[in-house]
């Protein structure tokens, strides 16, 4: 997992709250409903950084891009950013309307995508457009040309 790629800025609010810390926030408060959780505040002091929440805040979709159950792009943005890096390869085994093939593809991700009905196969396939790599296309070829002579030069 690579969490430092979705870690957020700790906010204006940790210059006030870690400030003045109880004692209870010194030490692992166990969650009162008896998950197990707890949280020791104290580890923020001198943080700039720090783990999101366990709730994504994500505008919705307006457009359903042909599919009913469309989600935004930061979704799988988030989730791609936590468990792949460049180049590696994103499975999609329920492909809809391909947003995730799509993001993968712009995060410079591979992908690929699973979906058992066609017309949506073919809606992502012919909506995506891969990445060229110019560095690995054939090089070009070029007729050589004979001089005439030579030309003077003034």
């Amino acid at each position: 997992m690579y969490q430092e790629e979705v870690m957020v800025p700790m906010g204006d609010w940790a210059k006030s709250r870690l400030k003045k810390l109880s004692d209870t926030d010194k030490i692992r408060d166990n969650s009162k409903v008896g998950s197990g959780f707890g949280k020791n505040i104290s580890n923020w002091i001198d943080r700039d950084m720090a783990y999101p929440t366990n709730v994504l805040h994500l505008a919705t979709e307006c457009n359903n891009k042909n599919h009913s159950a469309a989600f935004p792009e930061e979704l799988p943005e988030w989730f791609i950013k936590l468990f792949t890096q460049e180049n590696d390869t994103v499975l999609d085994p329920f492909m809809g309307s391909g947003t995730t093939l799509t993001v993968a593809n712009r995060m410079r991700r591979n992908s690929i995508g699973i979906d058992i009905v066609p017309e949506y196969c073919e809606m992502v396939k012919s909506q995506l457009r891969p990445v060229e790599l110019y560095l690995l296309d054939p090089k070009e070829k070029y007729e050589k040309t004979k001089p005439d002579g030579r030309i003077a030069l003034r």
